[in-house]
């Protein structure tokens, strides 16, 4: 069973993923979390208070689940495909990596942590895949790791529009970042 603050927090991200900011009233959250609105107030005071919470426990599950889906992996391109993977099943719901966008800019801020930490997964994952000499030696880390991300982003947003294409998407993301670090593409010109 959830706690009321619990499902105060998923109604406020599905608010915020179904319609934006301005679908965050405190009327249209109780409604959604299926609380009274006294319960509520005794909860927050506000509709920032509300986002604030929601911005940091949406934060956390990610660069939790982000973990526990990389550890059941073994090898750089397992990790890759793991890592799409995720994003996708994640973007399936409708929270987007770029749902963070909607956000106020210092939330914005705290939402960010997700970024870097996935960021510096992907990094982990390009240093140990070019020293086993599964991607392409001289691979910048940084720079791919930070287009790996960016790509991701466009992975959660077509999955998030279009879930029921979600297994095309995945295979067909795995196919096109693993080409880019192994370097294993053929020349079309």
């Amino acid at each position: 069973m959830t706690s009321s603050r619990e499902r105060i927090i998923d109604a406020t991200l599905t608010l915020v993923a179904e319609h934006g900011l301005a679908g965050v009233t405190m009327v249209a959250v109780a409604k959604a979390a299926g609380v009274a609105r006294a319960t509520l107030y005794n909860h927050y005071p506000d509709v920032p208070s509300i986002l604030a919470d929601a911005a940091i426990a949406h934060n956390q599950h990610a660069i939790d689940g982000l973990r526990q889906a990389l550890g059941v992996v073994a090898g750089p391109t397992r990790a890759i495909e793991q890592l799409v993977r995720y994003i996708a099943s994640i973007s399936s719901h409708g929270h987007t990596l770029a749902t963070h966008h909607e956000f106020p800019p210092d939330l914005r801020d705290q939402l960010a942590a997700f970024d870097t930490a996935l960021e510096h997964q992907i990094q982990q994952i390009l240093a140990g895949g070019v020293a086993a000499g599964a991607f392409r030696s001289g691979l910048d880390t940084h720079t791919t790791a930070a287009l790996l991300r960016h790509a991701l982003t466009g992975v959660s947003e077509l999955v998030a529009a279009t879930p029921e294409q979600a297994a095309h998407i995945v295979d067909d993301a795995v196919t096109t970042l693993l080409a880019a670090v192994t370097g294993d593409h053929k020349d079309k010109r």
